[in-house]
């Protein structure tokens, strides 16, 4: 009997028991999160109640010969939403145009502006994708004009729906109890047009899921997995230069695809824009690489930006539990900058810059558990022309000379709410067990993002004399076994000095180096 009980215990204490309770699930859970999943069974699974009526729709506009206009978004997910209508159509040899809207001119969503030129153009059918369930004027101005509307959107309805032919949208449309990306939702309308489960559309579909930080689960995750199992590195061009020699995954996504596409909405003023769908569109290696040089070339600018200004002097008192800034960028930097500054000085931050051509000041914000954006933004109500968002980032706009009031009322808001650190859960681990075992082990309950984060892990009383270093001290580089180690970027040898043993948090990852492979345990804090 004590036998069986140690045998018991020994298998439930085991790593894969140590994660079914980090994620909180069931062995039974465990199955159904990685059950097989294919293309048909998805399609079978998955289906908007409505999307006949969306595919009648299309079908009598492209049988009647009108000219159909796609209305996309300027991030990742309206650019993949409007690359994979574009590209359906092409598949079906009908001609359509396209709109990716320019953030600095046209701002978010279908405008009056918009749908004016829409009639002046003749356009029979619009399709908006990444936005529209809230465009309640201009599609009704396209109505009483005889233009249709179709939208594919998955922002919140608003109690007041915009009187579009028809309307597909995760929860309006029953497609499941999770949010998806607007690009999603044109996908799985793809898969009714064209009656496949087409290979390149799902993989732009997927870039999307993580881009716009969808949560991964039902439809999500499924997708992914479909996605990530069957890509071959060499059949997509546009695809493979995005994630150069990263296998694709959601790392690869997160890291730098996503990025990259960001990096054209975040840069480029003009209409200019719209080449990116021509980058996920053509079919010429030639053109394809000729675009991809562009993107790289505005990433790089976006990356130059934000780093210059974060090396520069900028005005932060050690004292002030807040950062308010003015800073000469584009608009479609100052969120990622104030991220930048919350991760250095992890201070609630926010950046403004001024907008000449309506004479304000657009601000980004960005915060850690403690201290409500939204809360925040409402206490300053008086000083705001608008505002929104959600607790952990927002935007808002303001009228320059409330800039210093502004920074002082936001500050002593920042005294009173301070950021809190959340202990953030983790799971035990030895060092016998950093393995390329566990690692696959561990990547069975992938993909991981949004509502499904990677597993975090802990070393315990690690020795501090054990550990080996660059050549510098500032890194942690300790090999632990043949094909295994222990990695500390910026953790110092003088960091840990006076200390007999440390703790760490980090993750498992595969890493080469000299074309030598091996697991190595990151570290990401000490615990």
């Amino acid at each position: 009997m004590a036998t069986e009980k140690v045998a018991i215990f020994c298998n439930m204490n085991n790593l894969f028991h140590r994660l079914l309770d980090y994620y909180s699930i069931t062995e039974l859970d465990f199955e159904l999160l990685t059950r097989d999943v294919n293309p048909q069974s998805f399609v079978n699974e998955y289906r908007f109640n409505n999307v006949n009526d969306a595919v009648e729709l299309v079908n009598n506009a492209v049988k009647s010969g009108k000219k159909i206009h796609i209305y996309g978004d300027y991030d990742a997910d309206g650019i993949m939403g409007v690359s994979i209508l574009v590209k359906m159509f092409e598949y079906l040899n009908y001609d359509v145009t396209y709109c990716v809207p320019s953030r600095y001119k046209d701002g978010y969503g279908i405008n009056m502006s918009k749908a004016s030129q829409m009639v002046k153009d003749g356009i029979g059918l619009c399709i908006c994708v990444d936005n529209g369930v809230s465009a309640v004027e201009p599609i009704a101005f396209l109505r009483q004009n005889n233009v249709d509307v179709l939208v594919l959107d998955h922002h919140e309805a608003p109690e007041v729906l915009p009187n579009a032919n028809v309307i597909l949208h995760p929860f309006l449309s029953k497609l499941s109890q999770y949010s998806t990306s607007g690009a999603s939702v044109a996908f799985l309308f793809s898969v009714y047009m064209l009656k496949r489960f087409d290979k390149y559309l799902s993989t732009l579909a997927s870039i999307s899921i993580i881009s716009d930080m969808m949560p991964l689960r039902g439809y999500n995750r499924d997708l992914l997995r479909i996605v990530f199992k069957r890509y071959t590195d060499g059949e997509f061009y546009q695809i493979d230069l995005l994630k150069g020699s990263d296998p694709f995954d959601e790392n690869a996504i997160g890291m730098s695809i996503a990025p990259k596409i960001n990096s054209v909405g975040r840069i480029v003023e003009d209409s200019s824009i719209n080449d990116i769908i021509k980058f996920f569109t053509n079919t010429s290696k030639d053109s394809i690489l000729t675009y991809y040089n562009w993107i790289e070339n505005l990433n790089n600018e976006r990356k130059d930006a934000s780093k210059s200004l974060l090396e520069s002097d900028i005005d932060i008192k050690d004292e002030d539990a807040s950062i308010v800034v003015e800073v000469d960028e584009k608009e479609g930097l100052i969120g990622l900058i104030a991220n930048s500054l919350l991760n250095k000085y992890k201070k609630p931050s926010i950046v403004f810059t001024y907008n000449p051509e309506q004479g304000i000041l657009k601000g980004s914000c960005r915060s850690q558990e403690g201290f409500n954006v939204v809360e925040a933004f409402g206490e300053l109500k008086d000083l705001m022309i608008a505002y929104g968002g959600h607790s952990l980032a927002g935007g808002c706009s303001i009228n320059k000379k409330d800039f210093d009031e502004f920074k002082r009322r936001f500050n002593e808001f920042a005294i009173k709410n301070p950021v809190t650190k959340v202990e953030k859960p983790s799971i035990p681990l030895s060092i016998t067990e950093i393995s390329f075992e566990n690692f696959d082990l561990i990547s069975k309950f992938g993909p991981f993002g949004e509502d499904w984060k990677k597993p975090i892990f802990y070393l315990q009383n690690i020795r501090v004399g054990s550990l080996k270093y660059s050549r510098d001290f500032k890194h942690i580089i300790t090999q632990i076994g043949t094909n295994s180690k222990i990695t500390g970027f910026n953790i110092s040898k003088e960091m840990l000095f006076g200390k007999d043993t440390v703790d760490f948090l980090g993750s498992l990852r595969v890493s080469f180096y000299k074309s030598i492979k091996s697991i190595e345990f990151l570290i990401s804090e000490i615990k």
